[in-house]
Order: structure tokens, then C-alpha cells, then sequence
């Protein structure tokens, strides 16, 4: 990778900062939550640009210090109205958008002290669109359009709240729109030779103009509805899972030539059936980066793969044989240690899952690990219940090893699958962050493990709230007290915030600076500020006021 000017360059700029926000996301007309962070009366300040650093780091360019992303992936699932039983990435989709849901798990995320949280952006469904019932940001052949605004919409404002709470987003941005607009990219194209199906996406010429196309459109989209923060953006990711298919051309058989990034190689031979899907990989990364950094010249460029040992495969040429027979599985991931020497991405993305019989070093090493280089963050990880007898204490243990395991692997960065994915009954298979009171999502607290690379945990005391005393229940503005408030703490009353106290030692008082109601119930939430970002929430229900 090629990161050393970038860092220099990165490090010289002069972010300015706008005043430090302590409360929720400014959302859309029209999508603003009704959620416990739903008081925004300050302007969100950009967050610090992240870029590559020496070594396997990524570091904050503000500071200097090493980032290391930790956080979840965040899948509202649809099923897809051509095939039912698979689903698509609905979490942005207009008029499905649960901005109130998205709200609350970032609240929840930053509570516990996480960084960054992973989402993925819909291209839309060429079958979907053939029965009338489009979605994502391509809605078939008569949609001419760069991108569907509405789900861009929603998307910025998304990244707004998460920005509010000093969460990175990383989107991943498979594909490209499913729409006319592409397809005349496509069509005014030469058409391919011997390259066909999944691979067209990697290897032709048409798939990667027009991919080139999306992610311009994209950076600049974002960066009309964000504008500083653009900085919000960990990254953007080019491929969840970058892969080519053995039994498409050129690889589906070992005869004929293929023409790749203006070099010809033969598919009779093994080592340049290898080098074509190698040096394919890297030319269509490298459009990929010039396209984004042509917008955005700061913002990172990454992609993201499972390991050979998860599909059965070896960087064999392609050949279609797991031990001596026919691979069941036709997919052969990118390779990482050709990627991360040669191309220009800012940082690699690896998938690391827990089962039986699979171990961590096993499933690097099946990825040429000691030749990997730069900074990679694993961007998936999780298991299923299948492997720990459903018992989750058994799997948060396992999975808290793990993210402790990769640290001496030179992995600086973990992302788990998921927050709370439960529309689907293969996603009903995993472990989530939020299930069972989030046990999961506790173990792997930055707040409480603050070294990922360590299993040690540190206390943090928590918001306390007293009960009103009787004098003050009376009253329609009651003093509210407290301690652990050496930080600052706001009163919310019905979405808006009502009360301040801006610490200064360890006990608070709070008056509220409205009339509270008198004689029905409320809820009142009391927020906790720690450098700006929100660090505890504790609400107090069916609060009744008056004589």
C-alpha cells in the first residue's frame, strides 16, 4: 500500500473544529427520531480525518496517535421480492429507514465507548427491478439517474447522528446502481472477451468504468449533503467480499487466452491464471482510489474478503480443486498479500468467523499472512450459536480470546456481525452485540476493556440519579440530583433538553429551565458528556409531579 505521502499529507491539514456538541444528530426533514438523543442544540463538529499510518497502524491526523477501530455492523435486512428467501440491504431504503432504531444503537454503541460502526449501501436488484418492485440506489433501465437521492438522503443523514456522537461510518459499496444510467456506461463500453458473470465485475473493462462512475457520484453526493463531515467516513469500502468465480470465464476452463488491464495471459498455465486474477484485482483497486480521491483526496479507499480456508481454496491458479476433487464452493477470494503490496488502498479488511475446527492461524495462514503488509482491521467477526451450544457466556469468552488473538497478527481494528440483525433466519444464527441484555457487546466495551489486545477490565462508575425528595416532587421545576457528574448532565423531557448541569466536582444539581408537567407521568433521561462525547444514559420512568 501505498500510505507514506498520503500520512505526511493527511497530518499537514488543519482540521478546523466547530463547538463540541453533547447531544444527538440534526436529522432530515421529516426523519428526525424520536429517540432518548433526540435534544440537538448544538452544531456537530467534524470528527478528525483517520488515515494510514507507519507500519500496521491507522492514526488519528488531529493527534497523531493510533486509531483502532472497534464497534459493529449495523444489516437491517428485506427479503427480496424476486427470491423471498434471500434478503437484501435495507437499512437507507426510502420509506423503510428506521432513523429512531439507527438513533438508539448509536447511543448505545458510544455509551459503551465504540468507534465506528459498518454499513452497507444497496446498488438495487436487476431481477427486483424486472418485477416492478426496484430498491437501493438503481431502479432499472428507464432510471437514468447517478443515484436514488431519497436513499442518499437517508444515508447523510445517518452518518449526521453518527458524526453527532463521534462514530465513524464505514459503508460498504458493492456493485454499482442497477439502472440505465450504468448500463449506457456498460453498453458505450468495449464489450468483454472471455469474461463472464461475477468476474465481469473485477476483469472488464465496462463493470469497472462503471464502478469507477459510482464511486465518483457517491463521493460527491456525500460530500453536497455532508461537507466537513465528509470526515465522519472511516473509509469507503469497495467490496464486502472481493471474490472471482472458477467456473466462469477466463477460469472455467484451462484453454484461451484473457486480455486484463492491457496484458494477455494464458489459462493453460497456472501461475498466470493466478497472476491475471492478481493483477486484476489491483488495477480495478487502483481505479477505484483514483476515482474517490479525485473527489476527496483525504478520504480512505479499502476492501474487504473472507480467507481461503473459509471456502476450501489455496491462490492455486484458480483450479477448481479443493483436496483433489471438485470445490463444492465456486468462489476463490482476493489476495491479500498481493493487494496490500501493490495497489493503492489505504488498508485492508479481513473476515474472521469462529467455528470448531477452524483456527485463527489457520485461517491467516491460508492468506499468505507473513506477506501481508499496512495496516488491516478485521471487519467482520462473530460466530454461530451452533458452536458454543447456544450458551452466549461461553461465546463472549471465545470471542473476547479472539479479538485479544489477532492483536499479535499485527490486526488493529474489529467490527463485529452484528448490532442486532434478528429480520433474518440465517442472521437468527449468530450471536448479536445487543441480545441478553448485551452481553456481547459489554465484553468487547472499549469502556470496559480499553485494550483490545488484553483481557483485562477496568470499573466505570456509573450515572447515579436520586429520587426526588418529597419537597421537591411537588414542584413543576424540582431540583434533580446526583452524583458521578464531575462531567456535564442534561435533563430530556419529551425529546427536548430541559436542564444542565455542568459538573465541576463529583455530586450535581439540576433545575429544569421549563415547567415539567403536573399530574401524568414522564419519563425523564439524564445524559452524561465525557469530552463532548455521550457516556451514560440512565432514564427515569413514570416520574408523576404535584400535590
Amino acid at each position: 500500500m501505498k500510505r507514506t505521502t498520503r500520512l505526511a499529507a493527511a497530518l499537514a491539514v488543519v482540521v478546523a473544529v466547530a463547538s463540541v456538541s453533547l447531544a444527538a444528530p440534526a436529522a432530515s426533514a421529516g426523519t428526525r427520531a424520536e429517540s432518548q438523543a433526540d435534544a440537538v442544540v448544538d452544531p456537530v463538529a467534524p470528527l478528525p480525518r483517520i488515515a494510514a499510518g507507519p507500519g500496521r497502524t491507522l492514526v488519528n491526523t488531529e493527534t497523531g496517535e493510533q486509531f483502532r477501530p472497534r464497534g459493529f455492523n449495523y444489516v437491517r435486512l428485506t427479503p427480496m421480492p424476486s427470491a423471498p428467501a434471500n434478503p437484501y440491504h435495507s437499512t437507507f431504503e426510502p420509506g423503510t429507514y428506521d432513523a429512531a432504531r439507527a438513533d438508539q444503537m448509536l447511543a448505545d454503541l458510544t455509551v459503551k465507548g465504540y468507534d465506528t460502526v459498518r454499513v452497507f449501501v444497496d446498488p438495487g436488484n436487476g431481477q427486483d427491478n424486472l418485477v416492478g418492485r426496484p430498491h437501493g440506489l438503481g431502479h432499472g433501465d428507464a432510471d437514468r439517474s447517478p443515484a436514488n437521492a431519497a436513499y442518499l438522503d437517508n444515508l447523510a443523514d445517518f452518518v449526521r447522528r453518527a458524526a453527532s456522537y463521534g462514530l465513524y461510518v464505514l459503508p460498504s459499496l458493492d456493485a454499482f446502481p442497477q439502472n440505465g444510467y450504468y448500463r449506457d456506461i456498460i453498453v458505450n463500453s468495449p464489450q468483454p472477451v472471455n469474461i463472464e458473470g461475477r468476474n465481469r465485475s473485477f476483469l472488464y473493462e465496462g463493470y469497472i468504468r462503471a464502478k469507477e462512475e459510482y464511486l465518483r457520484v457517491f463521493t460527491s453526493e456525500m460530500q453536497a449533503r455532508l461537507g466537513d463531515l465528509m470526515s465522519t467516513f472511516l473509509a469507503l469500502q469497495l467490496d464486502n467480499e472481493a471474490y472471482l468465480d472458477h467456473t466462469q470465464a477466463p477460469f472455467h476452463q484451462f484453454s484461451g487466452t484473457v486480455t486484463v488491464a492491457g496484458r494477455t495471459y494464458s489459462m493453460a498455465v497456472a501461475a498466470e491464471r493466478q497472476a491475471a486474477a492478481d493483477d486484476g484485482f489491483v488495477a480495478y483497486a487502483d481505479r477505484g482510489v483514483a476515482a474517490v480521491k479525485a473527489v476527496d483526496p483525504e478520504l480512505m479507499v479499502t476492501m474487504g474478503a473472507f480467507t481461503n480456508l473459509a471456502v476450501g481454496k489455496a491462490f492455486d491458479g484458480l483450479s477448481g480443486l479443493c483436496g483433489g476433487v471438485r470445490c463444492g464452493d465456486v468462489r476463490y477470494p482476493v489476495r491479500a498479500s498481493v493487494l496490500t503490496r501493490e495497489s493503492g488502498l489505504d488498508f485492508f479488511d479481513i473476515h474472521l468467523y469462529l467455528m470448531t475446527g477452524r483456527t485463527l492461524k489457520a485461517q491467516l495462514d491460508s492468506m499468505e499472512w507473513s506477506r501481508v503488509v499496512g495496516p488491516v482491521i478485521n471487519g467482520e467477526f462473530g460466530t454461530e450459536r451452533k458452536w458454543f451450544g447456544n450458551d452466549i457466556q461461553r461465546g463472549r469468552q471465545a470471542l473476547v480470546e479472539h479479538q485479544v488473538a489477532t492483536c499479535s497478527y499485527g490486526i488493529s481494528g474489529w467490527l463485529y456481525w452484528t448490532w442486532d440483525t434478528d429480520e433474518d433466519p440465517t442472521q437468527r444464527l449468530f450471536f448479536t452485540g445487543a441480545e441478553a441484555g448485551g452481553v456481547i457487546g459489554s465484553a468487547l466495551s472499549p469502556r470496559i476493556r480499553p485494550n483490545p489486545c488484553g483481557v483485562n477490565q477496568v470499573r466505570v462508575p456509573a450515572l447515579v440519579v436520586f429520587p426526588l425528595t418529597a419537597a421537591e416532587r411537588v414542584k413543576a421545576r424540582p431540583e434533580f440530583r446526583g452524583y458521578q457528574g464531575d462531567d456535564v448532565v442534561t435533563l430530556t423531557v419529551g425529546g427536548e433538553q430541559v436542564g444542565r448541569a455542568d459538573g465541576g466536582s463529583w455530586q450535581w444539581r439540576l433545575v429544569p429551565t421549563r415547567d415539567l408537567p403536573l399530574g401524568e407521568p414522564f419519563d425523564a433521561v439524564f445524559r452524561r458528556y465525557r469530552d463532548g462525547r455521550l457516556f451514560d444514559v440512565v432514564t427515569k420512568q413514570d416520574i408523576v409531579l404535584g400535590p
